[in-house]
C-alpha cells in the first residue's frame, strides 16, 4: 500500500487530520482488529463487513485489502456461510428458495454465493417441507371450516415464499391426510 497515495486521497476528502500522522501499517492494523471483533461476534458476509468498516471511515483500499486477505486465509467464506444459512432457513424455518434468496441478498451476499447456496434445495424437498407445514398448520385449525383453513394455510405458506402450485399441492395433501 502506498502511503503517499492514501495521504493524498485523505487530503482530497478532508480527512487529513485523521490519517496524516499515522502509517499505513497502523491503519491496516486498526482495520484488522475491527474486522476480527466483528467476526468474533459471528460469521458475516464480506459485503456487510465491508459496509460496516467503511461506515467507520476506514480507507477503502485498506478495507478491501484486509478483507481479501481474510478471504484468502479462510477467515471469511461467503459461500459456506450462505449454504449454511440457506439450509437453516429451509429446514428449520420452512422457507422457500425465493424467500431465502431475498433474505441472503439483504444480508449482503453476492449473487454467486446465493445461487450456489439455493441450488442445493431441490423442488421435491421444497414440496415436502410445504406439506409438513400445511399438515401442522391445518391440524391446529380443526375447529374451522375447511375453506377458512385452506385460505389461512395458503397465506401462511405464501408468506414463507412458496409458489402457488406448491402451496395448493401442500393444502390438498394436508386436507386429504387430515380427513383420513
Amino acid at each position: 500500500m502506498d502511503l503517499d497515495k492514501i495521504l493524498k486521497e485523505a487530503q482530497e476528502s478532508g480527512q487529513t487530520q485523521k490519517y496524516s500522522l499515522r502509517s499505513v501499517d497502523s491503519i491496516e492494523e486498526d482495520v484488522r482488529v475491527a474486522l476480527l471483533k466483528m467476526l468474533d461476534r459471528g460469521a458475516k458476509p464480506s459485503g456487510s463487513l465491508r459496509k460496516a468498516l467503511l461506515e467507520r471511515e476506514h480507507p477503502v483500499e485498506i478495507v478491501d485489502q484486509v478483507i481479501s486477505r481474510f478471504i484468502e486465509v479462510g477467515l471469511i467464506d461467503d459461500y459456506a456461510l450462505a449454504r449454511e444459512l440457506a439450509l437453516s432457513m429451509s429446514t428449520r424455518k420452512g422457507k422457500a428458495k425465493g424467500l431465502i434468496s431475498i433474505e441472503l441478498r439483504e444480508k449482503g451476499f453476492s449473487k454467486d454465493a446465493i445461487d450456489e447456496a439455493i441450488a442445493e434445495i431441490d423442488a421435491d424437498s421444497e414440496l415436502e417441507a410445504a406439506k409438513v407445514l400445511a399438515v401442522s398448520r391445518m391440524s391446529r385449525m380443526a375447529d374451522l371450516d375447511n375453506d377458512v383453513r385452506s385460505r389461512r394455510v395458503a397465506g401462511y405458506l405464501s408468506r414463507k415464499g412458496y409458489a402457488s402450485n406448491v402451496v395448493w399441492a401442500a393444502i390438498r395433501f394436508a386436507t386429504d391426510s387430515l380427513v383420513k
